[in-house]
Formats: C-alpha cells, structure tokens, sequence
C-alpha cells in the first residue's frame, strides 16, 4: 500500500511538471508569435511610408528630351532622394559644379544642371544626412568638405550667388583632374544667364533664380 502512493505521488508529479513545461512552452511560443506579428507589421507600415514617400517624390529631371541638360548626376540625386540610390560623396560636388555652368563665364563647361530651389535643397539634405561619411578637406585644411558644402549651398538657397565663381573653382579644385581652361572667369550677367538657358536647356524664362548681388 505504501508503494502505491508513492508510486503515485511520483506518477502526479511527472505529470503536474510535464503540464508545467508545456504550458511554459506554449506561452512562450504564444509570446514569440505575437512579437513576430508586431515586427511583420512594423515593417509592412515602415515599408508602406517609404512607398508614400517614393509616390510624394516628384523628379528634378528634365525628361523632355529638349535642351542639353545633363541628366547623368542629377539623375542620381534623384534616386538618392526616392530611396534607390546609395550616398557617394562626390556626387554632390559634381552636381553643384554643374549647376554653378549656368551662373559662370568659362572658356569650358563640362556638362551643365539648370539651378532650382528644389534641386538645393535635395543637396542641403543629402549632405546634412551624411556629415559623418566626409572624410577628405580641402587644401587649406580649415573646413570638413561637408561644412563648405553647406556654406555654399545655403547661400544659393538665399538666391545669394555673388561669389558663385569662387565658389565654382573651389569645386572644381575639390574634385582634382579638371582642365585649367574650365575655371570660372567672371560670373555671368543675368541677360547672358537667360540666354544660356535657353541655349543650353531649351527654356524661355524672364528672369533667373537668385541674383549676383550679395543677400542679407
């Protein structure tokens, strides 16, 4: 009789822990399956934001096929600012450069983007989101390449392009290998500015975005 009930005191206990176990594990199974789901979800709604985002977006690129706008980088910013295309560094002076064609007088002009206020801010914004991955300084060693950058960047945002040839050579130095014959000269007047535009992006406008003079 003794040997019974401890027998089956044993059998009670085996099966009061199995049913322990098996409830912890379906707890925790119920735990892990419902931070699956929050995580599925959090990433269908962060991944429907960048869809928002893309269908907000609305590209800078002359698609038109009229003028001989070069749409190589700018392209690239644009696909940069819908999310398709990685930072690289130099992609920003490249496009500043070119956009400062428009502004200077230069004996050459290798390619050329047409200055637009949203095309400035896109650069302000891709190089404030990647201050951190500049690394090289220019010759004087005063400025980190993103500082110099914003410094010219915000002064063209305020339509301030007074110094826009300094600002084009100091460019064309950063990028290194450029030919003599393409430094900036002068800055251009805004009739010879309003007809480069047309020449060169095939638009009629009255009058140029920003101005020679020195803003406040």
């Amino acid at each position: 009789m003794k040997w019974t009930y401890v027998l089956g005191v044993v059998v009670l206990t085996a099966l009061f822990s199995i049913g322990g176990t098996f409830l912890i594990m379906e707890k925790n199974y119920k735990k892990a399956e419902s931070e699956r789901a929050e995580n599925e979800l959090e990433n269908e709604l962060e991944n429907d934001s960048k869809e928002e985002e893309k269908e907000k977006f609305v590209s800078t690129v002359d698609t038109s096929g009229m003028g001989w706008e070069s749409p190589t980088f700018s392209k690239r910013i644009d696909e940069w600012k819908s999310g398709d295309e990685p930072f690289v560094g130099n992609l920003v002076e490249e496009v500043m450069q070119e956009m400062a064609h428009q502004k200077i007088i230069a004996e050459t002009k290798e390619g050329s983007i047409m200055i637009t206020p949203e095309r400035i801010d896109i650069l302000i914004q891709m190089v404030e989101e990647n201050k951190d991955k500049y690394e090289r300084r220019t010759q004087s060693d005063k400025y980190a390449l993103y500082e110099t950058y914003l410094d010219i960047l915000t002064r063209w945002k305020k339509g301030d392009f007074s110094t826009v040839d300094d600002d084009h050579n100091i460019l064309m130095f950063i990028q290194g290998g450029k030919s003599p014959e393409g430094l900036a000269t002068g800055i251009a007047s805004e009739e010879q500015e309003i007809n480069y535009i047309f020449r060169v992006f095939a638009k009629e406008v009255d009058e140029v975005f920003g101005s020679t003079e020195k803003q406040n």
